[in-house]
């Protein structure tokens, strides 16, 4: 059973695909903006607003 058949069983909708880039804590008020596929940082920002902004627009990007 595929995983789309399984979720129309239960009534539920399809889950989207995980987003690439992804917004990690990595020290006091510093977040990484990690690139899921590889695990490498590919920005930083001091603000959690900002470095989501930034996980946003790369993922456009991409």
């Amino acid at each position: 059973m595929a995983i789309a058949d399984f979720y129309e069983l239960i009534g539920q909708p399809v889950p989207g695909a995980p987003p690439r880039f992804v917004v990690k804590l990595a020290g006091k008020a510093f977040f990484h903006v990690v690139d899921s596929r590889t695990g490498k940082v590919r920005g930083f920002r001091r603000d959690h607003n900002e470095a989501c902004a930034l996980a946003r627009q790369l993922e456009q990007k991409e």
